[in-house]
């Protein structure tokens, strides 16, 4: 280890709150330091500012940091610059702090990409102007949305492969939106909910069996309002669908009767 050199350190000292520190020879644990300006408040707050042996000017304060300019600048100058030369500008809000911009007008200008990523919810509203999106390329993509093609929704693509038409689960909810208001329907109203499954599955089952079997029939099944059915027609009609669709109404018939 090399000999600490003390004659080269200089100690000034303005009373108890306040002292200049330069060429300290004991390395502090953010590196070796060139200079420090030291400062404490009666409260016991600190500020240090200085420069290190690795050319980092440092300021660490343990309450505020304020950078105010332009008091007397003209009209539409530039009142403070932060630029980085060779390296990168990081803002960094720790623990529940906000990063506030706020101005009459604000760019933003990258001469490659631009990426904004959010952990819950992206906001961007317009107040009496326009939002417009530009570019070559525009894509979107998501499980559900108003910007979407029904096709596109999760609710359409579960039921891919199955027999069942691509909107039929999706439309049973108007408009749907997810999961739980289809949790709710059934709650509010389980009656009213399976008409609407007979619905849609019977529509599902008159495509599948070239209308041998009419939309209405899984309903009037589901509630037992067969009317002047005999139960011979509609076992017959329940052979002819199951015959049709290779067994598939037989699954789904069987699941909405229980």
């Amino acid at each position: 280890m090399a000999e600490k050199n003390w004659e080269r350190r200089t100690l000034q000292s303005h009373g108890s709150h306040f002292r200049l520190d330069v060429t300290n020879p004991q390395v502090t644990p953010g590196g070796a330091e060139v200079y420090t300006f030291f400062s404490v408040t009666d409260e016991g707050d600190k500020c240090a500012v200085g420069q290190d042996q690795a050319g980092k000017y440092k300021i660490h304060n343990d309450q505020t940091v304020e950078i105010v300019g332009g008091s007397n600048s003209a009209e539409n100058g530039v009142d403070v610059i932060i630029s980085g030369r060779g390296g990168d500008v990081v803002i960094t809000a720790d623990k529940n702090g906000n990063i506030s911009l706020r101005g009459k007008n604000i760019t933003i200008q990258a001469d490659e990409d631009i990426d904004m990523q959010a952990g819950r919810n992206v906001s961007i509203a317009s107040g009496s102007g326009r939002i417009l999106l530009k570019g070559n390329t525009l894509e979107k993509s998501g499980l559900k949305g108003n910007l979407l093609d029904p096709a596109q929704e999760w609710a359409y693509k579960v039921f891919e492969g199955t027999g069942l038409p691509g909107g039929a689960f999706a439309s049973l909810v108007s408009p749907f939106s997810g999961i739980a208001d289809i949790a709710a329907s059934i709650a509010a109203s389980p009656s009213s909910f399976g008409g609407l499954v007979g619905d849609a599955i019977g529509g599902a089952i008159s495509q599948a069996t070239g209308g041998i079997v009419g939309p209405g029939l899984v309903g009037d099944v589901i509630g037992g309002n067969v009317g002047g059915l005999t139960d011979f027609a509609v076992n017959s009609a329940k052979s002819a669908a199951s015959s049709a669709t290779g067994g598939l109404s037989d699954t789904v018939i069987d699941f909405v009767e229980e």
